[in-house]
């Protein structure tokens, strides 16, 4: 007669329970799970591109967009408020920066008098302010076309530049400086005509721009057609940016101003910018990594299809 088998035999090939996970082990599998996710989403034509230019980024900038900050607020804006006093040459129209400002970014009165006291000195008086801005040239102006110089160089991986660059980033100064003070005066008088006569403008004058910069600060080395998916970015990111600026700064330039007067309105002004240089220099760099990524892709296809 058989027995049956023993509690003890029988609790001996039940399997073990497993052990609770503790937190560390939790949130390492999160981790590695979120890893995972954004894994298979750069694996992409987007995430790849996106990858790349990202990393090209911050290996060609090297925190170039804080010091283009600095120049550029010391240097090309009191510039600019020198070409808009000298092409506005009367008395009663002596604040156009400010009334554009005004205008452009919807501002109430209590702020619109803080930007006409802060912006009034250098429209009003354009000798004495011109003086400013050679001061401001031959201390910061000059820096500017070595900065983005440098970053086209890295971003284009060539070498550039000799001493004899120095009076070529002169003229890419006043280039600059001009170019802000005419965008401002006519942008004004290019509104009233309808936005079908501005895009077509903006988007020939901004893409021949940026097309020049690279160009001429490389040395001619980048042809024209290498340089154009980076100038075609920078005229729709730079001009969305402009476009939609009243979204963004309005607010922030009447909060600024109510909490620390003609002061909050320069932090403000330094911080857009901050912001549209960034995007310049971010743009700077996509020339480079849209022929690399195109030239990558291709190779990818090819592996992937050795038949076809």
């Amino acid at each position: 007669m058989s027995k049956a088998p023993s509690k003890t035999r029988a609790a001996a090939v039940e399997p073990a329970a497993a052990p609770p996970l503790d937190a560390a082990g939790a949130e390492r599998g999160r981790v590695r799970k979120l890893q995972d996710w954004l894994s298979r989403r750069a694996d992409t034509r987007v995430g790849r591109l996106s990858l790349q230019w990202f990393r090209a980024y911050f290996k060609a900038s090297r925190n170039s967009g804080c010091a283009a900050t600095i120049y550029s607020s010391l240097s090309v804006l009191p510039g600019a408020l020198v070409a808009v006093a000298f092409f506005h040459w009367t008395a009663s129209d002596s604040n156009a920066f400010a009334d554009r400002l005004i205008d452009h970014l919807n501002l109430d009165a209590t702020t619109a008098g803080l930007v006409r006291d802060t912006f009034a000195s250098a429209s009003s008086n354009a000798a004495a302010a011109t003086i400013t801005v050679v001061i401001g040239f031959l201390l910061w102006g000059i820096g500017i076309g070595q900065i983005y110089q440098d970053v086209y160089a890295r971003a284009w991986k060539i070498k550039v530049g000799s001493i004899a660059d120095q009076a070529r980033f002169t003229v890419f100064f006043f280039v600059v400086t001009v170019s802000v003070g005419l965008a401002l005066v006519s942008a004004e008088r290019l509104r009233e005509t309808g936005w079908l006569v501005v895009l077509p403008v903006w988007l020939v004058a901004s893409t021949a721009f940026w097309l020049w910069v690279p160009r001429y600060l490389l040395h001619g080395k980048i042809g024209y057609r290498a340089l154009l998916p980076g100038a075609l970015l920078a005229t729709v990111v730079l001009g969305g940016a402009c476009a939609t600026s009243p979204l963004f700064v309005g607010e922030t330039l009447k909060a600024n101003g109510r909490a620390f007067g003609a002061f909050g309105v320069v932090l403000t002004m330094i911080g857009l910018v901050f912001i549209m240089i960034t995007m310049s220099l971010v743009c700077a760099v996509f020339s480079p990594v849209w022929a690399s990524w195109r030239e990558s892709e291709r190779e990818r296809a090819a592996e992937q299809n050795p038949g076809s």
